[in-house]
């Protein structure tokens, strides 16, 4: 029932459309702040937090049944009990960071009486980002500071016409310029991608590889990309096509 309420509390808000039974706000339930700033926080430091106090000065009890900010980056705690007349309740609202640059404002509803009645807090801030270990979205090592993001790629069975194309990611992770080579062994001329790439010191980018089917193969196939850097071989990548014939899988 909540998740119903909070769609259709979501709806109300952003469209501003009627609903039937749409909540009402609550005038007598109190904040002691509306907005939270966080100011200049580090992303490298973590999540931040902020409890908000409400004082129920209405005549009847107030439940506190959802928070909700619509987005993966902000969680909540709240009082669980019925909160008396005079008495008051908590919300804590915590903002993540992560891979969140920037200035950030996070509209935060909190549903009561079973979704009767609602309230309204903010918080915001300005993130401060910092560079992440390469590791994080480059995970293959493949030798003199190379990083990518896919050590295999694998095409799919393909019907003929069809294509796909991987966004390869790859970065320099040394403090000197790199030229990177690709030669495909055998070579296949059906499938796209780059013979050399530039990359400054500390880059991270990204190039495609695509295939587009000529015919389908009963069978497995693959090729070895061979790659230099700045002239020195380092590890290969795979580059493998699924056929249509049933692998045999090994338990």
């Amino acid at each position: 029932m909540n998740k119903i309420l909070s769609i259709l509390l979501l709806l109300t808000f952003s469209l501003g459309l009627p609903a039937q039974n749409e909540p009402t706000y609550l005038k007598t339930f109190e904040y002691d702040k509306r907005i939270h700033d966080f100011g200049t926080i580090l992303e490298k430091d973590g999540k931040v937090s902020h409890t908000f106090t409400f004082t129920n000065k209405g005549s009847k009890p107030v439940v506190i049944n959802e928070v909700n900010s619509w987005c993966g980056c902000t969680g909540s705690e709240f009082s669980r009990k019925p909160i008396a007349p005079g008495k008051t309740g908590t919300v804590t609202v915590t903002y993540n960071p992560l891979n969140r640059p920037g200035k950030f404002s996070k509209e935060v509803a909190v549903l009561l009486n079973d979704g009767r009645n609602y309230t309204r807090i903010w918080v915001k801030g300005n993130v401060i980002g910092y560079l992440h270990p390469v590791t994080e979205d480059y995970p293959y090592a493949f030798g003199r500071g190379l990083y990518m993001g896919f050590k295999v790629l694998p095409f799919g069975s393909l019907k003929p016409g069809e294509s796909y194309t991987f966004e390869q990611r790859i970065a320099n992770d040394t403090d000197k310029p790199m030229t990177v080579e690709f030669e495909k062994v055998p070579d296949n001329r059906v499938l796209k991608m780059p013979g050399r790439i530039e990359l400054k010191p500390r880059e991270r980018t990204t190039f495609k590889v695509s295939y587009k089917a000529v015919r389908q193969y009963p069978y497995d196939r693959h090729i070895l990309v061979r790659i230099k850097v700045n002239g020195a071989s380092v590890k290969p990548m795979r580059v493998t096509w699924f056929g249509t014939k049933p692998r045999q899988v090994e338990l």
